[in-house]
């Protein structure tokens, strides 16, 4: 228990400890990996403190997005899509999980707790401290529920300040389907990718009637799927048959093409929009957003050798691997630190100072987990010819319940950001496309998910346990639904009566394999 608690106190020993493992790094360790993705999750923070303004005015407090009202920004949104840079790093660190998960004897369901726990526990003392925050300071302190936007809209503080767990749910949606991308790329990787962009292109471009708009919702899924899979050629080598002209190349013909309708047209090009508005490049995901991240992970490409050769360098290594083992602590917090700095008017001069505390305070957990030289690193190199013939071992039980507890963290993710973490109460009913839930189910979801998850690999023996756990969480959100809204939407009970049947063949199954065996 000591140690679980000691996870979420402020600690100076996990930083000298994140600072030995410097020494630690592995030689066949692909630096430029880490810099691209520190570097994509700085761009996004850069991007909050320069494209993001506030302003008080009448008792409202207003945010703006400087793009709309300059438009001479819009380019520089092009070369800051620090988020693309990220889920291409993340598709190369995905990749090599799972040959070297496999190459250890390992199985699916082990990739996927990995993979996901790797992020969540970050992400749980984050959603930890940020409902108990702003639980507290709320009765303490007044700060308006409610922002407005560039279009009069109102949007919750808590959707704005919870707007980095976007990054979450994509980047779980991204480990859920590596399966079968890693599948589909080992068989033809030249056809998936093109598939992928050719199916979100046209997507994009079609008019939908109004009865079928949902159907760009599918470019959330396919975009980012799309930016992952460009990882994997990294991760096998095959990206090192690509000379670098023709990176350079690439990255010319992107932003010439973005320059022309720029130039030529009235069309909104920019791709740093928060969600802030009804019309997005983002929300879902667009051509114009595409080329623009296919244009700067070119030119990262392009430079990769003499990115690599500044890694190297013991000072220059150091400071990024500082920066990396709070770098998602650093992520989490940014948006919250810049909107009260904001909204009670402190100088900006302090921010910095604000955000080394915030790191120090939060961090412990991501600085305690921090490695730089893992066995998947040294076990399995890029340049090395993958080996061959390899299959990991396959459970369907298993693989499966690990698959559906991973929808539920990301459901309840989502439920979380749209909740408001109990801000406007712990029951009150948000909409989500077609789901709805508030932040007492999202927090269950949630519980339940990770308990699932991992409970998989590590203790079979709890496994009917929890089991029987997750049959009653459901028993219990449906009745708490029904008894404060008398009704429950026809998906929420469905998927209800699926986890509950699931659960119940499991426990079954499990206890015929004991009798057998």
């Amino acid at each position: 228990m000591k140690q679980f608690t000691n996870l979420f106190l402020p600690s100076f020993g996990s930083f000298r400890n994140a600072l030995s493992e410097v020494s630690k790094t592995s030689n066949s360790r692909v630096r430029f990996i880490d810099f691209i993705k520190v570097i994509g999750l700085l761009l996004i923070i850069f991007n909050t403190s320069y494209f993001l303004d506030f302003e008080q005015s009448s008792g409202e407090f207003i945010v703006y997005n400087r793009t709309l009202i300059d438009n001479t920004l819009t380019p520089f949104t092009w070369i800051t899509v620090g988020m693309s840079l990220f889920f291409f790093s993340t598709g190369f660190t995905n990749k090599i999980a799972w040959y070297s998960n496999v190459g250890r004897d390992g199985s699916q369901w082990k990739f996927l707790t990995d993979r996901v726990d790797g992020l969540m526990g970050s992400v749980l003392v984050w959603i930890f401290f940020i409902t108990l925050s702003l639980n507290v300071t709320s009765k303490i302190i007044y700060f308006p529920q409610f922002i407005t936007n560039q279009e009069d809209g109102m949007l919750t503080v808590t959707e704005f300040i919870m707007w980095p767990l976007w990054l979450v749910s994509i980047y779980l949606v991204v480990v859920l389907f590596c399966p079968l991308t890693i599948f589909l790329h080992k068989k033809n990787p030249y056809l998936t990718l093109s598939v992928l962009i050719s199916t979100l292109v046209l997507i994009d471009n079609i008019d939908f009637s109004i009865s079928l708009s949902y159907i760009k919702l599918f470019n959330y899924l396919i975009f980012w799927l799309t930016i992952h899979q460009l990882g994997y050629f990294l991760a096998d080598g095959k990206i090192f048959s690509f000379t670098k002209s023709f990176f350079a190349g690439v990255s010319v013909i992107a932003y010439s093409y973005l320059s022309y309708v720029y130039t030529t047209s009235d069309q909104f090009l920019s791709v740093s929009n928060y969600r802030l508005l009804s019309y997005s490049n983002e929300d879902p995901p667009t051509t114009i957003y595409l080329i623009s991240s296919i244009g700067l992970i070119s030119i990262f490409l392009f430079f990769r050798d003499q990115f690599e050769n500044l890694m190297n360098n013991k000072i220059v290594w150091t400071i990024f691997s500082t920066i990396h083992a709070n770098i998602y602590t650093l992520f989490l917090w940014h948006i919250a630190i810049y909107f009260f700095i904001s909204y009670f008017s402190v100088s900006l001069v302090l921010y910095p100072f604000v955000v080394l505390f915030t790191i120090f305070l939060f961090g412990n957990y991501e600085r305690k987990t921090f490695r730089l030289s893992r066995a998947l690193i040294k076990r399995v190199n890029p340049l090395q010819p993958w080996p061959t013939p390899i299959k990991a071992r396959l459970s369907y039980s298993n693989f499966l319940l690990a698959w559906i507890s991973s929808i539920l963290i990301l459901i309840g993710i989502f439920q979380v950001t749209l909740g408001g973490v109990g801000l406007s109460g712990f029951f009150s009913l948000r909409q989500l496309y077609i789901f709805s839930g508030n932040t007492f189910e999202a927090f269950i979801r949630i519980v339940l998910g990770l308990l699932l998850l991992n409970v998989t690999v590590r203790r079979r023996d709890l496994k009917n346990q929890l089991l029987v756990l997750g049959i009653l969480s459901q028993i219990i959100t449906l009745f708490v639904r029904f008894q404060l809204y008398e009704t429950v939407t026809p998906l929420e009970l469905y998927m209800s009566l699926f986890l509950v049947t699931f659960f119940l063949i499991l426990i079954f199954n499990n206890r015929n394999y004991k009798s057998v065996a």
